[in-house]
């Protein structure tokens, strides 16, 4: 059976850096995750056994020792080793100041995987963040302490590199100009028009860095933050498909639909059935 330890912190959109997740898991074999979409940055370690994640067409092979960053906005699948099924600890975080560090460990979702030779440490750092768990000003700066120790053993393990080359810089700032006006009516040859560049070299930059399209990237983060927005408020879908820069909620359902089996009406209705019964699970007193 899975074995779990986690804990799910508020969302603080307007933050430079807040901690969305932490955890650790004991996998089951074979036991997998996705295809799935996340709308923030997620670094999963491996404490033991061995898996396989799986983005932009590419398949790693991980083990003890490595781990994998899942980026926002791209499609990822992992899973458990059906001979030696892998254990791992999770920090998942969001905000300008989260992405400015990755970049400078020059962790990517063109270059996901790191490794750390002193494991101890790191799973420290998230036990420190389960530790100090109360909504109060400590307790946040204290995980906001662990996640930069966090950081810093992977940089101190040689995870830092030289700043990208500019063609890279360009793809970076059209992700963040994307995510700041996902609410807005965007294109590829308005965000070429705001960047001063060529349409068409703007597109061929996008695709070889990132391996899909500006426009489907768009789609992409749009269904992100609707899920999100689905989950965690009480908007109307006229609200939320808004939100995302549709100005009919039949063109947000339609495209959901077609992501995840079903509309977003339907979706929230299941995800807090779903959320009922984990709450049941987790009330449920324990033997012994």
């Amino acid at each position: 059976m899975e074995k779990v330890k986690f804990m799910d912190m508020p969302t603080e959109d307007e933050s430079r850096l807040y901690l969305t997740t932490i955890g650790e898991s004991e996998m089951e074999a074979g036991h997998a995750y996705g295809p799935g979409v996340r709308s923030y940055y997620l670094l999963h370690y491996i404490t033991k056994g061995r898996g396989r994640f799986q983005v932009n067409g590419m398949t790693y092979e991980l083990h003890a020792g490595q781990g994998f960053l899942i980026a926002p906005d791209y499609e990822t699948t992992y899973c458990s080793d059906e001979e030696e099924p892998w254990s791992y600890i999770w920090v998942g975080a969001a905000g300008e100041e989260m992405t400015h560090l990755l970049y400078e460990l020059g962790l990517s979702q063109k270059n996901p995987i790191f490794s750390c030779s002193h494991p101890e440490r790191l799973v420290n750092c998230v036990h420190d963040m389960l530790q100090h768990r109360q909504q109060t000003p400590s307790d946040h700066y204290y995980r906001l302490s662990a996640l930069y120790r966090f950081i810093a053993i992977l940089s101190e393990e040689g995870q830092a590199h030289q700043l990208p080359a500019s063609g890279n810089s360009y793809v970076v700032h059209v992700m963040e100009y994307v995510r700041h006006h996902l609410h807005e009516h965007i294109n590829t040859a308005d965000i070429a028009a705001t960047m001063n560049l060529n349409r068409s070299y703007l597109s061929s930059l996008f695709r070889s860095k990132t391996g899909m399209t500006l426009q489907k990237y768009i789609q992409t983060c749009r269904m992100t933050r609707a899920q999100y927005l689905i989950e965690s408020t009480k908007l109307s879908i006229a609200s939320i498909a808004a939100s995302c820069g549709y100005e009919k909620s039949d063109s947000l359902s339609r495209i959901f639909r077609q992501q995840y089996g079903m509309g977003p009406a339907e979706y929230r209705k299941a995800f807090i059935e779903k959320q009922r019964e984990k709450r049941h699970v987790q009330e449920r007193p324990e033997n012994g």
